[in-house]
This record gives structure tokens, sequence and C-alpha cells, in this order.
């Protein structure tokens, strides 16, 4: 809003104005003055040019006249009134008879041969002059000329009193000062309302732009946060979330996806969304998408067009906005915001947003693809797609820390395939990989969801079981064991034969153990199913209940490597 120092300047035309007028009131004021004296003083040569003729008809004998006759005969010419003063002045300056005044004093006078008048009169046959009467006491408008009489000259002078004047003067100033003064009070009113309506604008342009700078500075933080929190994110289960509760604050409830390109780059799949379930194609070809062919946002409905993308057919002509993500200038999705009705109109200032947050989201979920596909060659074992030991290794020891915290079972299985290294001398080694990803296969189709089943190294496997306890676990590994000495493999028509496995089980909380024990307790339990014949499941608290093994001392021959434990043929699967 203006301050006071702003405000002075609103009023500076008017105080310009008031100094111009002042000045020209002056210029009028003297200039009327002029004018009125100008024209009085024609005015009053005329009616002293009257009074000569007059007097030149009369032929007055001023020699043997006294003053007061003078001054009878002259007041009695219709040229003299109150205002109009006739006086007859001797060559020499004296007063011979005035109208105004008495033959007393007529005879106080001064000698008249000094006032400027005169002398203009005897120089030049008329004069004129304008002062002060000690007489009246009044200003007064002298005009004088020569009269011809009696072969003497004499001086007619004519006068009247400057009140008559500046009356007039006063009266044409008053209404041009009145006019002036109305215009200046109607300015002055105008200004002032101009300025509280001026105020009152900018004081709400002021709010206005407070606030757009508010939200703007709000919009700017919701999006360094998204940045921030997207870049944070481990998952796309993480990812979403934070879109889901970002991203709405910053576009309003507004609906929204995110789909994202397969490694076919020919397909794409809806991957992230928020708002309202999302009612458009789960999963569409690029071909179907004007954003991803023109490479630019694509607005369903415009003044210029109105062209929905094909895989928006199940919502119609509804209004949706496609924004291609980009990242390292390559395409890896499209942002969708769904508007609904087709006559929708999308703000400048939110395809802005838009634009930004896709900026956002493409470089963040390009780097979290990026981070998921090193964190999956890192973790997953790339013959069997099973867990690798690096991440048995954290997962163990992350869900023994879970299950102690909140005291629930946990279960590991160790499994080892019966006879492998014969199998792979009698079928060779690419028959043995077949065996181990068909038996990867069966095993994540048998666990549930939360299991991890790993590949320790060779034909060792292992699952980490959370929430089971021993009877379940033991349950688990005979179902497994079962299964696999049921399948009939084979490879490019040569029959494998059967395949069978050995499972040792160890169970938290049963030994209080820490990850190392029950690892070594899966392992003891696991040789000793191979020892007791193999095709079985051992669970090691049914082998070893002396108090050794509960202290983590077992015998060393049950820490016996797997490459030193003696293989013995079984042709069934029984609970020891």
């Amino acid at each position: 809003m203006a301050t006071t120092n702003d405000r002075k300047w609103y009023f500076m035309p008017t105080i310009m104005l008031l100094i111009s007028m002042v000045i020209g009131l002056y210029i009028y004021q003297v200039t009327l003055d002029k004018w009125v004296s100008n024209n009085m003083r024609d005015n009053l040569t005329d009616l002293l040019s009257d009074i000569v003729y007059e007097m030149n008809e009369d032929n007055p004998d001023f020699p043997n006249l006294n003053s007061e006759l003078i001054a009878e005969y002259i007041s009695h010419l219709p040229q003299a009134t109150l205002e109009k003063r006739i006086s007859i002045i001797s060559k020499d300056g004296t007063v011979l008879g005035d109208s105004s005044i008495s033959h007393r004093e007529l005879g106080t006078l001064d000698n008249h041969s000094d006032r400027i008048e005169i002398i203009g009169a005897i120089n030049n046959g008329s004069g004129f002059n304008i002062r002060y009467s000690d007489t009246l006491g009044i200003d007064m408008l002298y005009v004088a000329t020569l009269l011809p009489l009696y072969d003497s000259l004499y001086i007619v002078r004519l006068s009247t009193p400057m009140t008559l004047l500046k009356s007039m003067s006063s009266e044409l100033m008053t209404i041009l000062v009145t006019l002036m003064s109305s215009s200046l009070l109607i300015m002055v009113l105008s200004t002032v309302v101009s300025i509280k309506r001026i105020d009152l604008r900018v004081k709400n342009e002021q709010s206005l732009q407070e606030e757009r700078i508010k939200q703007r500075t709000y919009q700017i933080e919701l999006l360094h946060r998204l940045a921030n929190m997207l870049a944070a994110c481990n998952s796309f289960d993480e990812a979403q979330n934070v879109i889901a509760d970002i991203v709405p604050r910053i576009l309003g409830d507004i609906n929204g996806s995110v789909a994202l390109m397969r490694n076919s780059r020919n397909q794409l799949a809806i991957k992230l969304d928020w708002g309202q379930k999302w009612p458009s194609a789960m999963s569409y070809t690029s071909d179907e998408c004007w954003a991803l062919r023109r490479g630019k946002p694509h607005l369903s409905n415009d003044s210029y067009h109105s062209l929905p993308c094909t895989h928006n057919s199940t919502v119609g002509d509804d209004q949706i906005l496609c924004i291609p993500l980009t990242a390292h200038g390559n395409t890896i999705g499209i942002l969708h915001l769904y508007f609904g009705d087709k006559n929708y109109q999308v703000s400048t200032s939110t395809k802005q947003l838009a634009f930004t947050i896709a900026e956002h989201l493409g470089l963040a979920l390009a780097n979290l693809s990026l981070q998921e596909k090193l964190r999956s060659q890192a973790l997953i074992d790339p013959l069997t797609s099973l867990f690798n030991r690096r991440h048995f290794e954290t997962a163990i020891e992350d869900q023994l820390m879970t299950a102690k915290r909140d005291k629930l079972p946990l279960s590991l299985l160790m499994l080892d395939f019966d006879h492998f290294k014969r199998f792979n001398d009698n079928f060779g080694h690419d028959a043995g990989d077949y065996v181990l990803k068909e038996i990867s296969r069966v095993l994540l189709e048998t666990v549930v969801e939360g299991d991890s089943v790993c590949r320790l190294g060779g034909e060792e496997l292992a699952i980490l079981a959370p929430n089971l306890d021993p009877s379940q676990a033991i349950e688990l590994a005979n179902n497994i064991c079962h299964i696999v000495e049921k399948l009939h493999l084979s490879l490019k028509g040569i029959s494998l034969g059967t395949l069978t496995v050995s499972i040792g089980v160890a169970s938290f909380p049963d030994s209080k153990v820490n990850k190392d024990d029950l690892v070594k307790y899966a392992d003891v339990a696991l040789y000793k199913a191979k020892n007791q014949g193999r095709n079985r499941t051992v669970h090691y608290l049914d082998q070893y209940n002396d108090s050794s093994l509960h202290n983590g001392n077992a015998a060393p021959l049950e820490l016996l490597p797997h490459s030193n434990r003696k293989d013995d043929k079984s042709d069934e699967c029984m609970n020891s």
C-alpha cells in the first residue's frame, strides 16, 4: 500500500495547479487593473471632451468669476456627479474651482503645478495620473486637458475615485476566484477520492500479489520436497506414497497416474497413481498416445482440436493431459492428468506446474528404475532368479531382529540337492543348470508372499520363512520334498529322472539364537537329514536336545562342510 511519502506525490498536480492559479490570478489582477484603468481613463477622456465642448459653447468668464461661482457653474454640468469630480485649474497651478469641495476647502489646496496630469496637459495638451488625494483621502484617477478661453489657458480636470474601479475589478476577481476555487475544490475532492480508490486498489492488488507469492512459495517448497523425497525413495512403493501425498497438494484435487515404459520399449503400464482409481487403460502401446508420438504434451480438447488419445477410449472425450516423462534424453513414460468434463479449461499455471512435476518425476523415476535394476543385479542370482547370499545375510539379520522385537516365530530351511554332483557328472552342467532353474521355480511357487528363497551357492538353497513355527516349517519342508520328488524333468527330449532334496530346519525363538546360530543349527539339521538317508526333513530340535547344542557347542562332526558329508541314498521322504 502507498506510504505517506508516496501520497504526497498524489497531490503534486493539485499543488502545482494551485501555484499556477495564484500566479495567474496575480497576473490577471495586474492586467485587469491596468485594463480597467485604461478603460476608465478613456471614458473620462471622452467625458472631459464633452465638458470642454460645453464650456466652449458657454464661454464662461472665468477671469471675472470667483471660485464659488466657478464651482457652482461646474457643479451644474451634467458630467459632474458624486463619482465624477470636475476641477478648473489655472496655468500656474491654482485651483479656481472644484465640484466636490467647498469654497472654504478650496483655499486650503496646494498649488497643482507639480501634478503629473497638470504637467502632461500643459506640455502635451492632456495628462493622466493615479495617485492618492490628500483632500479626499482616497486614490483618485485624474484626466486633464487644456481649455483656451479669452486668450487664456485653463486646465480642466476630471477625476473619479479608484474605489469604483477597484470595486469593478474586485467583482471580476471575486467571480474568477470563485470559479477557480470551485474548480480547485472539485479537483482536490476528486484527487482525494481517486487516491482512496487507488489506495484501495493498490491494497487489493498487493494482497493478491502477496497471496500469489505465498502460494507460489508454497508450491516451490512442495516441488522441492517432492524432488528430495523422490530422490530418497528406495522403491516404487515408496515413490507411490510420496507422489500420492505431495502431488495433490501442488495440483489440487486432480486424478493422475504415471505410466512407465516396459523393457520392450513399445508398451507402457500404469505404475503409480493418485486421487481416484485411474479410469482409463492400465496398459497400452506407445502408438496409442499422441504425446509419445509427437514428443510433446497433448491435451485431449483445446481451442484447436478435440483429439483424445486411443488409450483413453474408456473415458470417451473427457479432458486428459498427457505429458512425456524424459530423463537423460530418453522418454521413460507418461504423466496423465484426468480433469473430467471435455469443456474443462486447464489453466496455464496448472500446465506449468504439471510440466515441472513431470521433469522431477522423469529424473526421479529413471534413477529409481536404475537403482532397482542395480539392486536386482546385486541381490538376485542370475541363473535361478532367486535372492543371492548377499540378500540372505541382510534379510536374516533384519527378520531375526523383527522376530525378537515383535515376539514372532521365524524359521530357516536349508535345502541341498541329493547326489547333485553325480547328476552333473551323468548329464552335464547344462542339465544341472536347468534342474536348478526348475527347482527354483517350484520353490517360488510353493512359498507364500514374505518368504525369501535364496541360493547360497552351488546347489545349496535356503528359505527364510517369517511367522512359521517349527511344526509349520516342517510341514512346508515336507511339502517341498514331495513336490520335488514327483517332478519328472527332461531336457531336449532326454529324461533326467527324478531328483530329491534334503532339508534342515531351525526355528526361533526355540533356542534364543542369533543369526549365526540359526544358520548353524539349520546346517546341522541338514547334515543329519543327509546322514539319515536324504530325501527328508530334519528339525534340529528333534535331534539335539542336549545342553551343548543349545549353548551353540555342536560336535565337530556336525559342522563339517557339505563337500565332506557322506552321501547315502534313500527313496522316500520321511520326517525324522
